[in-house]
């Protein structure tokens, strides 16, 4: 029987090897995994490099389209108010000939200067 004890006890070891032994653990605590923090790659900075450069790129450019529109505006603005200044002296001018050309004035300016009225020679122009 020693033989066939002996036996069971190799067959036993080959079955089952060593135990493996748990860590031990603390009550309340839970295993978490290490994670491995990588920081940002080169392709993803030179993306985020590109794309901020053509943003602060297009915001100069709306600047200075903001600003060139702002300027153009007042030029009209300027040449709108000229135009008006314009018109109103014109129409003071006119004024000033239609009270000018009177016939009341006219004929009074001519007998002042000693001038008569011959009616053959009057011709009426009109406007």
């Amino acid at each position: 029987m020693a033989m066939n004890d002996n036996l069971a006890r190799k067959v036993n070891m080959q079955v089952m090897p060593n135990p493996v032994q748990q860590p031990e653990s603390q009550p309340g605590t839970l295993h978490t995994r290490k994670t491995v923090k990588r920081g940002i790659t080169r392709l993803e900075v030179w993306v985020v490099s590109f794309f901020g450069i053509i943003l602060f790129g297009l915001l100069v450019a709306n600047i200075s389209m903001a600003m060139i529109l702002s300027t153009t505006n007042r030029s009209a603005q300027d040449l709108q108010q000229q135009s008006a200044d314009i018109q109103v002296v014109n129409a003071n001018l006119e004024q000033n000939i239609q009270e000018l050309s009177q016939y009341d004035r006219v004929f009074q300016i001519a007998e002042e200067n000693g001038l008569k009225m011959n009616e053959e020679q009057i011709r009426n122009v009109s406007q």
